[in-house]
C-alpha cells in the first residue's frame, strides 16, 4: 500500500514552472475549449491528441484569463467553461484511507484533496462540483460521473457529500 505523496507523484504530470516564467503577453491565438472540453483552432476541431496533451501542459489560468505560457510566450485562449472534464473516477487506497482519483478527457488522472478540492460552481443554472487543478485550472464533473457519485454520496447536516484523503468534499452548495 502506497502513501498518499507516493500516488500524488506517481500519477504527477511533468510540472512547468509557470511561476519562474514571466513572458510578456504575445496577443490571441484562435485556439477555444468549447463546453464538453474540445479544443478547436480556428474553428477546426484539433483531433490529434498528443497536440492537445501539449497545449493542456502549458495551459494555466491567470486574473479571470486562460493562457498557453511558455517561457518566452504568453498567448490568450478563450476557454468557455472549464477547459478539462472528469469522464471516470476509482478509489484508490493509501496509508492516509481511500482516495478519490478523477480521470479527465484527457486521461490524466487527478487526486480528490485539500490541495485540489472539489468545488460546487453554478454550470448552466445547475450545481455542479468542479475539481480545482494547479495553475487555475479546473475540470467539470461530467454528468454521468456525477450521477455515479450521487448513489454513493454520504449525508450530515451540510449535505451530501464524497469522503476523499480523510476529507468531506460536498456535492451540494
Amino acid at each position: 500500500m502506497h502513501s498518499l505523496n507516493e500516488l500524488a507523484t506517481a500519477l504527477e504530470q511533468p510540472s512547468k514552472p509557470f511561476a519562474q516564467w514571466q513572458p510578456q503577453h504575445c496577443g490571441e491565438l484562435p485556439i477555444v475549449i468549447n463546453q464538453q472540453g474540445d479544443w478547436f483552432y480556428s474553428g477546426s476541431k484539433i483531433t490529434r491528441i498528443a497536440m492537445v496533451k501539449l497545449f493542456a501542459s502549458v495551459l494555466c489560468k491567470e486574473q479571470d484569463a486562460f493562457y498557453l505560457k511558455t517561457p518566452i510566450e504568453k498567448i490568450a485562449i478563450t476557454v468557455h467553461d472549464a477547459p478539462f472534464i472528469i469522464v471516470n473516477w476509482r478509489f484508490e487506497m493509501t496509508e492516509q484511507g481511500q482516495v478519490l482519483c478523477c480521470v479527465d478527457n484527457l486521461q490524466r488522472t487527478w487526486l480528490v484533496t485539500c490541495e485540489q478540492p472539489l468545488v460546487v460552481q453554478d454550470y448552466q443554472g445547475n450545481d455542479v462540483p468542479y475539481l480545482q487543478l494547479p495553475y487555475g485550472c479546473s475540470a467539470r464533473v461530467s454528468r454521468s460521473v456525477f450521477y455515479q457519485w450521487a448513489e454513493i454520496a454520504q449525508a450530515d447536516k451540510q449535505g451530501y457529500f464524497i469522503q476523499s484523503a480523510g476529507q468531506r468534499f460536498y456535492l451540494n452548495v
